[in-house]
């Protein structure tokens, strides 16, 4: 009998430790990265010439959501189809508008979420941009968002943030941001990294400083340090710089139960930058950037440096209609002497 039960706690171990070097590979295989670190930040050149001088430049900031509309964050089936057409919509809607820069979020590169298609490739040669500064946020095998359907959880996930400009990005920067302290390190290790990504484009001989982010949308306490950086990180350009500050900071304008504590208002009450959209407008349920089919708060901002840029128009870009479950901001503006 006791050899019996010998043998039972035997195999019972060795049956744990099978367990556990199982479940240690599969976590190392899961969240294990597959693109080149050297390329998390790489800037990219495409045939497009540089424009001539000009005296007006427009800047458009846009959370494409991979192109998959208003099914982003949802489990359900999608085809291929659903993603042509929102990129010929996107197109169609941005190639009048002849932005200078696009700040985008949300945006894949080989993603078998969305057809294994480079998207910042297509929007760039499309729209005749001459380079692409990228910044990977996304790089995993498996991914568990959203939980249901497991099956849905394998493939990889190469997703980013890109800047694309028609002037030459001659330095492009990639910052993770603080994680979800509150969340355990297998959810961290999942999750994708909340990046700022800092542009320095030359402009007809000057430095432009653009500063592209996707913030925390789930955990204020994080969102909040998150802007606290952001805040200081542009001290460090200002003084020198004109920037811009675009991208989707995920904090209501007006405020709403779920985030009582706007966090952009951290940034609406920073002296050296403005809000590209009258602060006083954005209560305004007219320029809600979210959600597209039936925008209700503004999640998506432009800010810019008032001593040496001047604004000159901005509105919601609702020609692009539900290619993605934000709407654009445009911005035209000008350089002070």
């Amino acid at each position: 009998m006791k050899s019996l039960i010998l043998s039972l706690l035997k195999i019972g171990g060795i049956s744990l430790a099978t367990i556990i070097f199982a479940v240690v590979i599969f976590y190392f295989w899961a969240s294990s990265n597959g693109y080149p670190r050297e390329k998390y930040d790489e800037v990219v050149s495409y045939r497009a010439a540089t424009p001539g001088k000009k005296d007006e430049i427009t800047v458009i900031t846009y959370n494409i959501g991979y192109l998959s509309g208003l099914t982003n964050n949802k489990a359900v089936d999608r085809d291929k189809k659903l993603f042509d057409d929102n990129l010929k919509t996107v197109i169609d809607a941005l190639k009048p508008l002849n932005a200078d820069f696009i700040g985008l979020q949300e945006i894949d590169l080989y993603s078998k979420r969305s057809f294994k298609v480079n998207q910042v490739l297509q929007l760039a040669e499309e729209l005749s941009f001459r380079q692409a500064g990228i910044a990977i946020n996304w790089d995993k095998t498996y991914v568990p968002f959203p939980y249901f359907p497991f099956s849905a959880h394998f493939g990889r996930i190469l997703s980013a943030q890109a800047v694309l400009s028609r002037y030459p990005i001659v330095n492009n920067k990639r910052i993770v941001l603080d994680k979800v302290e509150s969340k355990p390190f297998f959810y961290n290790a999942f999750y994708l990294d909340r990046v700022a990504q800092v542009s320095e484009i030359k402009v007809n001989n000057r430095s432009l400083i653009l500063i592209n982010v996707h913030l925390e949308a789930f955990d204020a306490p994080t969102r909040r340090k998150q802007t606290e950086y952001i805040q200081k990180l542009l001290t460090e350009y200002v003084d020198k710089y004109p920037v811009l500050l675009v991208g989707d900071f995920n904090s209501t304008v007006p405020p709403i139960p779920e985030n009582p504590e706007p966090t952009v208002d951290i940034l609406l009450k920073t002296a050296s930058i403005k809000s590209a959209l009258p602060p006083e407008a954005l209560n305004n349920p007219e320029i809600a950037t979210f959600p597209s089919d039936k925008p209700e708060v503004k999640l998506d901002y432009i800010f810019y440096t008032p001593k040496n840029i001047e604004v000159i128009e901005w509105r919601i870009v609702d020609e692009v209609k539900q290619a993605s479950d934000h709407l654009p901001v445009m911005v035209k503006f000008r350089f002070k002497d």
